[in-house]
């Protein structure tokens, strides 16, 4: 049972404090809510939450939590890595089940979720916040694919946030270590739930030294921790091989990529410098003799861009473009004439594509290489294929349709 004291403090802080993460007159990032990591056999991962999810202080999600942990986890793996990010700084633990992309979830490798300084600042009930934080972490569970680990990140003492102009050890300190402690033993009840504390990282971002701490290196800091306690279940997942895990395999529905595309609204419409660039530069720098950033559309292939030899549109039946994006990674056809499973044409013997992501991550298209000459399929850079994928994802994100059109 709440103290007297406490039930008395709650008007005052929860009036001083509600919804403060909309208020907050710090900059934050505008860019799409996601960022890589070069390599290929990328993992992928969801940052959920507020607080330190949505990267106050900073103007890139680069610069934020998501840049900072992808770049953290391919160190370590020497992979690549993509890390999503859904978040939003009003959420609190009793409204965040309804953000959670729960048909997303099987897609990722782990989940970091950063919830729980509103709730530290509104003083929710203990009680309150146990159920909630076990409800939003049971969900999480059972909708991602078995091996996904999950770390739930300790709430920073909100003293040691400058911005707050709070004594240290103040009543909504000892509320944070409280939550805190009951975030702890919820994540040891829990399967594949790890509680990350901060402190890991040498201390650098607690105390009066977080304070003076710049964004960049707070965020660079916290992605140090969690990549430290994600990379031996990311190494788990890929030795056991990549066909394992619903990410690589899992089927989309043709009604999902099409309502995807129409978001977009990008089918025949006309030729874009933009994408042209990055066409242009696949094409010589893959040493190929044709390059498209390809559409899959209902019954044909549409080439929104076109570098070299070839087609506005073809037919999607027998098109290599519509088996890249089966998968998440990189295509390679040798010699087409030789594979029976798709049409020939004469100058197409080789084919490159790596899959390209439209809203809610669902892949309607390719940027691909050809050749009129059979090549091997260690002749193309597999890194450089998906950065320039990820060029154009990028694009799209900057012209995608808002959810409520």
């Amino acid at each position: 049972m709440l103290s007297l004291l406490h039930s008395l403090a709650l008007p005052f802080f929860r009036g001083r404090f509600a919804g403060v993460g909309g208020r907050l007159t710090l900059p934050r990032p505008d860019d799409p809510p996601w960022a890589h990591a070069p390599g290929v056999d990328p993992d992928r991962i969801l940052i959920f939450g507020n607080g330190a999810a949505v990267g106050w202080g900073v103007r890139s999600h680069d610069l934020a939590l998501p840049g900072q942990l992808a770049r953290q986890v391919s160190n370590l793996t020497g992979r690549g890595s993509d890390v999503d990010l859904v978040a939003d700084p009003t959420m609190i633990t009793a409204t965040a089940t309804r953000a959670v992309p729960v048909a997303r979830l099987v897609s990722y490798d782990a989940m970091v979720v950063a919830l729980g300084l509103s709730d530290a600042l509104r003083m929710t009930s203990p009680a309150r916040y146990e159920r909630d934080i076990r409800g939003l972490l049971s969900l999480l569970i059972a909708h991602r694919h078995e091996g996904a680990e999950i770390a739930l990140v300790a709430i920073h003492r909100p003293s040691s946030l400058g911005l707050f102009s709070l004594k240290k050890g103040s009543a909504l300190d000892r509320h944070a270590d409280r939550l805190n402690a009951i975030g702890a033993s919820v994540c040891e009840s829990l399967p594949g739930v790890r509680f990350v504390t901060m402190s890991d990282h040498a201390g650098d971002a607690t105390g009066d030294a977080l304070r003076s701490t710049s964004a960049t290196d707070l965020f660079r800091g916290m992605a140090s921790t969690l990549a430290a306690h994600l990379v031996e279940p990311l190494d788990a997942q890929f030795q056991t091989g990549r066909e394992a895990c619903p990410l690589r395999t899992s089927p989309q529905s043709d009604e999902d990529r099409l309502r995807a595309i129409h978001r977009l609204g990008i089918l025949d419409s006309p030729a874009e410098k933009r994408f042209d660039d990055i066409v242009e530069r696949a094409r010589i720098l893959l040493a190929a003799s044709g390059a498209a950033f390809s559409v899959v559309d209902d019954d044909r292939v549409w080439n929104k861009s076109i570098s070299g030899d070839g087609v506005v549109e073809f037919p999607l039946r027998g098109a290599m473009c519509a088996e890249t994006i089966r998968g998440t990674g990189p295509f390679i056809v040798p010699d087409v004439w030789s594979d029976d499973r798709f049409v020939t044409h004469p100058s197409v013997r080789f084919y490159a594509g790596y899959p390209i992501e439209g809203p809610g991550g669902l892949r309607i298209g390719a940027l691909c290489v050809t050749d009129p000459q059979p090549r091997l399929a260690d002749s193309v850079d597999l890194v450089l294929l998906r950065e320039l994928a990820l060029a154009v994802q990028r694009e799209l994100a900057q012209s995608m349709v808002p959810l409520h059109a």
